[in-house]
């Protein structure tokens, strides 16, 4: 009988633990600011539309991945036959580009996007990554770097998932277009 008391103790008190445990890591995902945009990893979405179309190829393909050695988001390309235009530069098919999260205090609509309003965008979870390879610079034999935004969004009333892309250049402050992607 004493056996059974302990054992029933014992048995207690790994669930006690496991339960604290399990606390802990909800406790410390909900912290981690990757914790907002895991809707967004893992699924490939597709560029729709874009206003600045030397950039990325419509059609084309990609996928939000988590990196944890880095605690990044890095984008990774791929190319299908039915894309208009090629990826480029640091956008090459692979996961060439990495995002430092960025929480808000909610999701933009594409519509917060596109009017630009910096104060409500800096109000909505974001994605950003810094000197990034897009195209050739107008100086012969450079690079033009610049900064990419992503904005997770919700692509309408049927639950899919979208994003739209803003392109900083250092040379012109703002390439002025929006990316459209869903899935």
């Amino acid at each position: 009988m004493h056996r059974n008391s302990l054992h029933g103790l014992t048995t207690r008190v790994v669930m006690a633990l496991g339960g604290a445990l399990l606390l802990v890591a909800g406790i410390a995902a909900a912290d981690d600011s990757s914790a907002d945009i895991a809707r967004w990893l893992g699924k490939e979405l597709t560029i729709q539309s874009s206003s600045v179309n030397d950039l990325v190829p419509i059609g084309g393909k990609f996928t939000l991945i988590y990196d944890a050695e880095d605690n990044t988001v890095r984008i990774c390309t791929r190319t299908v036959a039915t894309q208009r235009g090629q990826w480029r530069m640091d956008m090459v098919p692979g996961c060439n580009v990495a995002l430092a999260v960025t929480r808000g205090e909610r999701f933009c609509t594409l519509e917060d996007v596109k009017a630009g309003n910096a104060e409500v965008l800096s109000t909505c979870h974001r994605l950003r990554s810094h000197d990034i390879a897009l195209r050739p610079s107008a100086v012969k034999g450079t690079v033009e770097l610049n900064d990419v935004i992503v904005f997770p969004v919700e692509a309408g009333g049927d639950g899919k998932l979208g994003i739209a892309i803003l392109i900083d250049s250092p040379s012109r402050v703002t390439d002025g277009g929006i990316i459209w992607g869903k899935q």
